[in-house]
């Protein structure tokens, strides 16, 4: 894991460098994960550009993106929304709400998976608006198939809160995460289905899509 070098865009960066457990390597700049793109300087654009970003996912919903509209100038990318349900009703804390978008927005996260698994998709960017929960819950299911371990998994995830806790100027960034709220959704995946790529399957990705995005993310 690495930062990237983009000063308007919060909670950026490159998943490359992530062990797996057979020893493979996550390659560097196939995968980058941020916050919100409505605020990227020139100089941010210029370095998406020179790395040949392709794809961009966008997790967020529609109000979301009416509200910061991603910002991404000539940049010639393929826009993906997939937006997880934010209708929480019912979900009384943010481990409960994780637990609805797994078990009620499955096929969000399956066609993100769709969009970096086709051809010619990689580099790309997944992000939601503070770029933590939903992307949190997207990167481990992603690494979880890819074969990296519980704990890498949960070292990434736990950066966002580093990074966004010291960003005192927008509330929406302020949201506590914990070891527990990712583990505990694992845990709750591979209950009901095995595995990471178990969960994925069951959501219309197939096999292999599944061997693409490995080959494309460690290969």
């Amino acid at each position: 894991m690495s930062d990237l070098p983009l000063s308007g865009i919060k909670n950026a960066r490159d998943l490359g460098g992530i062990p797996t457990g057979s020893g493979a390597v996550v390659q560097p700049l196939r995968l980058l994960r941020t916050a919100r793109l409505n605020r990227p300087t020139g100089a941010d654009l210029a370095w998406l550009a020179s790395i040949g970003l392709r794809t961009v996912v966008d997790l967020r919903q529609p109000f979301e993106i009416a509200a910061w509209p991603d910002d991404l100038g000539e940049l010639a990318v393929e826009r993906v929304n997939v937006a997880p349900s934010l209708d929480n009703e019912g979900a009384g804390t943010f481990f409960e709400l994780y637990l609805e978008w797994l078990d009620h927005s499955g096929e969000a996260f399956a066609g993100a998976v769709h969009a970096l698994a086709r051809p010619g998709a990689l580099p790309a960017l997944v992000h939601c608006t503070a770029g933590k929960d939903r992307t949190g819950v997207l990167v481990a299911l992603v690494l979880d198939v890819l074969g990296v371990g519980e704990k890498e998994i949960v070292a990434d995830y736990l950066l966002s809160h580093a990074r966004l806790s010291a960003d005192p100027g927008d509330v929406i960034y302020q949201h506590v995460i914990t070891e527990e709220l990712i583990t505990g959704s694992l845990a709750h995946v591979r209950e009901r289905f095995g595995s990471a790529e178990g969960y994925l399957l069951a959501h219309g990705v197939s096999a292999e899509e599944i061997a693409a995005l490995r080959e494309g993310l460690l290969g």
